[in-house]
């Protein structure tokens, strides 16, 4: 494993052509452990890659949703050609600790990875199960190994955080992961409020490591890159200068700093939230260069001095305004930052495009999280990151925090949908909570039956309907593997064995038999 020439080979593959490392084979051969290992990710990983590459040259899509269990896993796989595993779901319903609560990333680090690891091991049982029945003359009717792609919030801590928790969805048999550009810190669900974004350079750095870490296990993980900046405010550092184009700053010179206001408001008992949303009103919020912009003559003079965004700092663009004969613009980032300290952003598309274009060497497809679904905001963020990045995959999250009813879209729209967005470049859909959503249908649906009209709720409504629409757990025996495990433990004792499981005294014998229900 300690290689170099192996490891160079690995890191050259044709499917690694547009990634970018700060590293090299060597530096992954010195952090190799010298006992091989294979993992199933890898097999999985070069799975996902391919079907990846394949749906993007037809400007088709592979579509899914969060799943919960592995009910869930091995029932979608029978139609599905990607699982997604989600961090909001297993906050939750699956939180190490046993406590569910809303997403905020706060619970145990090894929760996500735990829930890969039960859903992987269910979809390889069952996938080994149905070979082993189709041997007995059972046909296989569908392949139960479906690449999962999990939620890697935003790394759980620092850069070695990152490559521990990358670490352990490779062992638990991730096809990929996506990792988000918020501050560990803060992190939300990306449809709540109050997001604080990282530095641009920050997330590279967590990209970086994440990649080190599957070069390490010779694992061609999928990396999915996510920018919340579309509806941030706020954000952690002002040490990248491709920030420095959104920061905001106050630009009204008679203001205190908007933490020495609230303060006091808090010690006078006042109302803090109204009196930071006047102070914001009365600052006249910003960017640098809208400030200088303001002051120029020329359109010339605008053109040359926009083409510096992202290109140099705030303090190195006000001597080049400077020299252009603007002197005096009052434009200060510190005044509105937050109690935590904390800088003011102005998000949107164009945060979340350039974001995006520096964020594509390091990652296999990126996702900006929005507000609501819509084809011109999609359109507009493929175009601007594909003019630098032309052959970049892209990912949507077809998210249930959508009112989708709210979109005035009719059937034919709402079906079209991922059509549209698959001829854009976007290859991989996914809706983050429908496992968490249909469990809560069905299963106020049947209780709400069962409480009025007994066991007939359950035959009509269950039973019955698995029976006539051909879902496997009808007969959940069978589904469970009990046959598989009959064939484990006759094979221990020679077939000589008395107890199986799936012996003649079994009662699902009783549905190979069809009974014509009272009418």
């Amino acid at each position: 494993m300690r290689d170099v020439d192996a490891i160079h080979e690995f890191m050259t593959l044709p499917r690694f052509k547009d990634t970018k490392r700060p590293y090299t084979a060597k530096d992954v051969a010195r952090l190799t452990p010298p006992v091989p290992r294979v993992y199933a990710s890898a097999f999985m990983a070069t799975k996902l890659w391919k079907l990846l590459n394949d749906k993007y040259a037809k400007k088709s899509f592979s579509h899914t949703f969060g799943c919960l269990d592995p009910v869930q896993v091995v029932q979608a796989s029978k139609y599905l050609e990607t699982i997604y595993i989600s961090g909001w779901q297993s906050s939750s319903t699956a939180s190490i600790i046993n406590e569910p609560g809303p997403d905020l990333a706060d619970y145990p680090y090894n929760t996500v990875p735990n829930k890969c690891d039960q859903l992987y091991r269910a979809m390889e049982f069952h996938e080994t199960r149905m070979l082993e029945a189709a041997e007995r003359g059972d046909p296989k009717t569908f392949d139960c190994l479906t690449p999962i792609i999990a939620d890697a919030d935003a790394g759980h801590g620092g850069n070695h955080a990152m490559m521990r928790l990358t670490k352990l969805f490779i062992e638990a048999g991730a096809a990929g992961i996506h990792i988000e550009d918020q501050d560990q810190s803060t992190k939300k669900c990306g449809h709540m409020a109050g997001k604080v974004l990282v530095s641009t350079q920050q997330h590279i750095d967590r990209l970086v490591a994440a990649r080190l870490q599957a070069d390490i296990c010779r694992v061609p993980l999928i990396i999915v890159c996510r920018t919340d900046a579309e509806a941030a405010t706020q954000i952690n550092s002002n040490s990248d200068i491709r920030d420095h184009p959104f920061i905001l700053g106050c630009t009204n010179r008679a203001l205190e700093a908007l933490q020495i206001v609230i303060q006091r408001v808090a010690m006078q008992g006042g109302n803090v939230s109204q009196a930071t949303k006047k102070w914001r009103t009365e600052a006249n919020l910003i960017t640098f260069w809208e400030a200088v912009d303001r002051k120029l003559g020329s359109a010339a003079q605008r053109e040359k001095w926009n083409k510096l965004k992202g290109t140099t700092s705030i303090a190195n663009a006000a001597l080049i305004a400077k020299s252009m004969g603007i002197q005096d613009v009052y434009w200060n980032m510190d005044m509105p930052r937050s109690r935590e300290g904390y800088y003011q952003i102005r998000g949107g598309l164009e945060c979340c495009i350039e974001r995006g274009k520096a964020y594509a060497p390091y990652s296999d497809l990126i996702w900006m999280e929005t507000k609501k679904p819509g084809l011109p905001l999609a359109r507009k963020f493929a175009n601007g990151v594909k003019s630098m990045w032309p052959d970049q995959f892209l990912a949507y999250n077809l998210s249930p925090s959508f009112n989708w009813d709210a979109t005035g879209w009719s059937d034919q729209e709402l079906k079209n949908f991922q059509i549209e967005l698959g001829k854009l470049g976007y290859n991989w859909m996914f809706i983050t909570l429908a496992g968490f959503h249909l469990n809560a249908l069905a299963t106020d649906r049947f209780a709400r039956a069962y409480k009025q009209e007994y066991m007939l709720a359950y035959v009509r409504d269950i039973q019955r309907q698995e029976r006539n629409e051909g879902v496997e757990t009808l007969t959940h025996q069978k589904w469970s593997g009990a046959h598989f495990v009959d064939a484990k433990v006759q094979t221990v004792s020679g077939g000589l064995g008395s107890t199986s499981a799936m012996g003649e005294e079994n009662t699902e014998k009783q549905f190979g038999v069809i009974v014509k229900p009272k009418m």
